[in-house]
């Protein structure tokens, strides 16, 4: 189902219409509800770890390198962030903030195989990674639509692109959102938009967006085993 597929269904349950185009409309409807489809799946992208949207990024190293720029479409770790070792079987451990980045970096505790940050776009790993080491990660992408042509992109641009996850979720978003927007009753709209989002996030295994704590630092130091 494309974009304009989605826009025709929430244009017959808001205004009893049928709409021919959205992205090559002037009309005032046409605009507005672009703007809202481009803030809901945005939202959408964010409420779960969507296995469609998951993909994973394996570093290079060369036993000197520390800095290593994201991927292209890299649009946010997943909510149960890890990077793994390729020798270790221990993770490298997060950097909670940039203070104790900081803090790490002046006074590193012994711990294998090390610390992970990201900041400027780039994930910064140390110590640097031993050569072939080639750590990993998953992330979520930040393309969240496909054109017709099998390109994909981050923004719907066009009437018969095609949106990566449930599209009958996007039409309820849609929905609710365009009356909020015009100062109408949205709450049972809203309240449909969020069983089918809990509904279709359930089937889905990705984690759910709920940040789980992490207690101290990894301080197994040569206790932990090599691969």
């Amino acid at each position: 189902m494309t974009v304009l597929d989605c826009f025709k269904q929430a244009s017959r349950r808001l205004l009893a219409q049928d709409q021919n185009s959205l992205f090559t409309g002037t009309e005032a409807f046409q605009i507005k509800m672009q703007a809202i489809i481009s803030e809901a799946i945005l939202d959408i992208a964010q409420q779960h770890d969507w296995l469609a949207l998951t993909k994973q990024c394996t570093l290079t190293t060369d036993g000197q390198t520390a800095d290593f720029d994201l991927p292209a479409d890299y649009g946010r770790m997943l909510v149960k962030s890890d990077v793994h070792s390729s020798i270790w079987s221990v993770n490298y451990q997060a950097a909670k903030d940039l203070d104790e980045w900081t803090q790490l970096q002046r006074f590193m505790p012994s711990t294998i195989p090390g610390y992970w940050i990201i900041y400027s776009g780039q994930m910064h790993l140390m110590p640097a990674p031993r050569i072939n080491e080639n750590p990993c990660f998953w992330y979520i992408a930040s393309n969240l639509v496909r054109g017709d042509d099998g390109t994909l992109k981050p923004q719907f641009t066009a009437d018969s692109d095609t949106f990566l996850l449930d599209q009958q979720l996007l039409v309820l978003a849609m929905v609710w959102r365009w009356k909020q927007a015009e100062g109408l009753d949205y709450a049972e709209d809203m309240q449909n938009y969020e069983v089918r989002l809990s509904q279709i996030a359930s089937k889905d295994h990705g984690s759910k967006p709920i940040r789980s704590s992490r207690n101290g630092l990894n301080r197994l130091g040569i206790w932990a085993l090599a691969r």
